[in-house]
Order: C-alpha cells, then sequence, then structure tokens
C-alpha cells in the first residue's frame, strides 16, 4: 500500500491552500545548509547502490548538484539534491528542516557517498592507535508530521523539489565522482519506543566533480 498516496487527502484536508503553493511554482526550494547534524545513526549503514534509479513506492528520480571549485575554508562545498517526481500522481514529500519533540510521521534523508569524503579518525585508549570512524555523513533531514500539513511539500508530476545542502564532513583536493542517495522513512509510536519502515529509496547517476584547495586568504 502507497503511504504517500494514501496522506495526500488527509493533508488537503488539513490544508488546502498548500496545493496552491506547491503548484505555483516550477522548483521548490528548501535551504538545510545550515541544519545541524543529527546523532549517528545507531541501526548500521544507509542503504545505498551505486547504480542510479528508485524503489517502487518512492517514484523520484534524485539529482546530484556539486560545483567544481575551491573547497570552502572549513574544507566543505555546499551541494544541492534535486528531487523530481517521476510518477502520474502527486506526492507529498516531508519539507521540514526542524525536527519536534514528538516523533515525525515521516522523515526524508538525503546523503551523497564520494572518495572525496575526507577519513576520519579517533584515538583507541587501549592500543593508542588511531582508527577510522565508520560512519555515514548525512546531508540533510527532512521532517513530515501529520498534525502539521506545512511540513509537506506537494510535488506535482515532472515538477522538482531542491535540497541546498552541506556535506558536513570535510573534502579534499582533486577529481571525484560521487553519488545522492535518499531514503524515505515512515516512523510509528508505540509507547516509549519509536519503529521505523522504509517507504522507499533513490539513487542519483554518479557526477564528477574537481575539487581545489582552499584560496589563501589575501593580505
Amino acid at each position: 500500500m502507497d503511504r504517500l498516496k494514501l496522506l495526500v487527502p488527509l493533508v488537503v484536508l488539513l490544508s488546502p491552500g498548500l496545493i496552491l503553493v506547491g503548484l505555483a511554482q516550477d522548483q521548490l526550494t528548501i535551504d538545510a545548509s545550515k541544519q545541524p547534524s543529527p546523532p549517528a545513526r545507531g541501526r548500521g549503514p544507509f542503504p545505498s547502490s551505486v547504480s542510479p534509479g528508485n524503489s517502487t513506492h518512492l517514484p523520484i528520480r534524485l539529482e546530484l548538484r556539486i560545483p567544481s571549485g575551491p573547497l570552502q575554508p572549513d574544507g566543505t562545498t555546499l551541494v544541492d539534491f534535486v528531487i523530481t517526481n517521476i510518477g502520474d500522481d502527486v506526492i507529498l514529500l516531508p519539507s521540514s528542516i526542524k525536527e519536534s519533540d514528538g516523533p515525525s510521521a515521516y522523515l526524508l534523508t538525503l546523503w551523497f557517498t564520494s572518495d572525496a569524503v575526507k577519513d576520519a579518525y579517533f584515538k583507541d585508549k587501549a592500543s593508542g592507535r588511531p582508527v577510522k570512524i565508520q560512519i555515514v555523513s548525512t546531508s540533510a533531514e527532512l521532517y513530515g508530521r501529520i498534525n502539521d500539513p506545512h511540513s509537506f511539500l506537494w510535488v506535482a508530476p515532472n515538477q522538482s523539489m531542491k535540497v541546498h545542502a552541506s556535506p558536513r564532513v570535510q573534502l579534499q583536493p582533486g577529481t571525484y565522482t560521487a553519488t545522492a542517495h535518499a531514503e524515505l522513512l515512515h516512523l510509528a509510536a508505540h509507547d516509549s519506543s519509536v519503529s521505523s519502515e522504509v517507504v522507499g529509496t533513490a539513487d542519483s547517476e554518479t557526477v564528477t566533480t574537481t575539487l581545489t584547495a582552499t584560496d589563501p586568504t589575501p593580505r
């Protein structure tokens, strides 16, 4: 059963004006570039594929735009995730960058993988040796709550939603390939715990970028 389609009549009923806002623009933009990183994910690595495409219940095309050029002083560069509805029906996607105290009904996570990402290490206290940190860093988390229709965006067929984000990790100079990934989760509260179910995933075409060292500050 497609939860994205089931969600449409509920949000329309709560906020009919939301449809007009979504359909009035060619591309909807969300700025998540200053969104703080969430706690590290504890249930293992994120699903991802080197082959572009999407799962059945998430009819989107994902595109990564990562500019070539000098890195910022902190070793990062801003990127764009472009999500296009390739289905025949309108879909609702989480759009809020703010996490509430209560559980969100839906969570859309965006990140990219690339050899450009600089390895991070911690010092093992027992051996004193550096150990590589095996954690996938995300770029953006978008939250959608059933009781807040404004936390979703209505995306019509062939319409796109762009998410402006930071990689949240340091990158290294050179020419590299990069691939974007998306995962949509449905979250449900059960007493004192919250369970999650994967609604769908998507992976972008691989892109190539050339990153250069940060320009020295002119004196």
